[in-house]
């Protein structure tokens, strides 16, 4: 790899344009809390190896009471990152520093959450050591640290795809063709190669599913997930080694499915579990039961444990609001063990209470459970609803209120960036301080209800943007006339306005 400075980090190919959910520090008290943890009041954070800085920026601007600072390798993705910021407003700070770098800058804060996603497995070991000295320095006692990484034992039937992957584009790629081409090739030949049935696809037969996966999706991923020259799965007590020179120890899983231990685990598994007396142990041994393949975990420093009754009063003040509109309600939850269906009184319950899609506190949407349904049962089926994004958490009234100014002119960027590309598909929602994912086409109709009128005359905004573009819509493969692109858009601007905007709305976006 040419550039030495990116810690072993592939630099070549631009990151994809994606927004991360657990990266939001508001989605984080509610895992906590849901283990019996102290959640921090969070008033300065980081996000170390931003990417295109896509999710830095929404967060930036949709949480005014945060002060948000960032850093990543890319010249490129703090050029981009920044400009984001810059449209909104917000009083960001983004740079293409190192690590070490980073942390020496003498006008940088302590912080309250320091988050990485696609970092940790994907570096250099020297790399990770300035990110422990990093964590180590600059996380506040009490702090939160969000990290992801690639899992043992759920890497060990794949890993071979990867080597040869990265074995065939360092020995047979060619320089100028550039990383998407030679990984093409590497995966044309690993798919003839499996066609011949070697025995390793006979013993473990998954590995054939897990290469066809790997064709279908996006080649700039691939090079980021697969090309670097440092990709590592790791244990999670080798993760835990790591982070314990930062004074760090495991608050909770980030990702809501794994709260809902029946879809996961048999309750012969949930008992054995049990009577592992080490927490780091059990972690272990549940990995193994769910083949883990891909940790998202919260880390503090200094965990402090919660008694029942300042658990429950912590939970009754968390807010949640309907995230998706209530005709997408989802049906099942589905885990690795068992898949349960998301109905019943108490789910009509929580949904009537949340429909109007304003934010409500898990104390006033208790009181309108049937009576009789205990607490815990009604957390339990908010977090089925979480874990498939039909509800997230919200921040304070006060906190979104205050975002909405920076907020609503990142989406005026991002809604005019959509005129000419579909590469940036979410908006900032100042109520849960995070992403809401968006079309390019509901982005259009929103920037149209800027200049005021109805679902027609947003129809023929977006028809303009088209026309200025030279673009039309298609329709068995075939162009569609424009009468027919403007009764198309028109109909779908009528079910954005019924389905999508009073969601929407009730999210801080429109």
């Amino acid at each position: 790899m040419s550039a030495d400075w990116s810690g072993g980090y592939a630099v070549e190919t631009g990151y994809t344009y994606h927004t991360y959910p657990e990266l939001n520090p508001v989605r984080a008290a509610l895992p906590l809390l849901l283990k019996g943890v102290r959640a921090p009041k969070i008033e300065t954070a980081c996000e170390l190896g931003f990417g295109q800085g896509c999710s830095a920026a929404v967060h930036a601007a949709a949480q005014a009471d945060i002060e948000w600072w960032g850093c990543d390798f890319a010249p490129a993705h703090a050029v981009f990152a920044r400009d984001l910021v810059s449209a909104s407003g917000a009083p960001a700070h983004f740079t293409d520093d190192s690590f070490e770098e980073f942390a020496a800058q003498p006008d940088l804060p302590d912080f309250d959450f320091i988050a990485l996603h696609g970092i940790w497995s994907w570096v250099s070991d020297e790399t990770r050591g300035q990110i422990v000295a990093f964590l180590r320095r600059k996380l506040k006692p009490g702090g939160i640290v969000y990290i992801t990484y690639n899992t043992m034992p759920g890497w060990a039937v794949a890993a071979p795809l990867r080597h040869l992957m990265k074995r065939h584009v360092d020995l047979m790629g060619v320089p100028a063709r550039g990383p998407q081409a030679n990984l093409g090739a590497a995966l044309s030949d690993m798919q003839r190669f499996f066609a011949l049935d070697p025995a390793y696809s006979r013993i473990v037969p998954g590995v054939v599913d897990r290469l066809n996966g790997l064709l279908s999706q996006d080649r700039t991923y691939l090079v980021h997930e697969y090309l670097g020259g440092h990709w590592q799965p790791m244990w999670f007590a080798e993760l835990e080694q790591h982070l314990a020179a930062a004074k760090l120890s495991f608050g909770a899983s980030a990702w809501m499915t794994d709260h809902i231990d029946g879809l996961n685990l048999s309750p012969d598994m949930l008992g054995f579990l049990a009577e592992l007396p080490d927490p780091s142990l059990r972690e272990t041994f549940r990995d193994v039961a769910v083949q883990a393949q891909f940790r998202r975990d919260y880390w503090l420093r200094g965990a402090q444990t919660l008694n029942p009754s300042e658990q429950r009063r912590a939970l009754r003040d968390q807010r949640v609001v309907l995230a998706r509109p209530a005709s997408e309600r989802p049906a099942t939850a589905t885990g690795t063990y068992a898949e349960t269906r998301l109905e019943g009184p108490g789910y009509d319950a929580l949904y009537d209470a949340l429909k109007d899609h304003q934010p409500r506190t898990l104390g006033e949407l208790e009181a309108a459970m049937p009576e009789g349904t205990p607490f815990p049962d009604m957390a339990q089926a908010l977090v089925a609803l979480m874990s498939q994004g039909a509800v997230l958490p919200a921040q304070t009234a006060q906190a979104a209120t205050r975002s909405a100014g920076t907020a609503r002119a990142l989406n005026l960027e991002l809604a005019r960036r959509a005129a000419e590309a579909d590469n940036l598909g979410f908006l900032a929602a100042p109520v849960t301080g995070g992403a809401l994912n968006a079309s390019r086409f509901d982005q259009l109709f929103w920037l149209g209800m800027q200049e005021g009128g109805g679902p027609e005359d947003w129809a023929r905004y977006a028809d303009g943007v088209l026309a200025r573009q030279g673009q039309t819509l298609v329709s068995g493969g075939a162009p569609m006339s424009p009468d027919a692109v403007l009764g198309a858009l028109e109909a779908q601007a009528r079910a954005f306005a019924e389905n999508d905007l009073p969601c929407w709305r009730g999210l801080g976006v429109a």
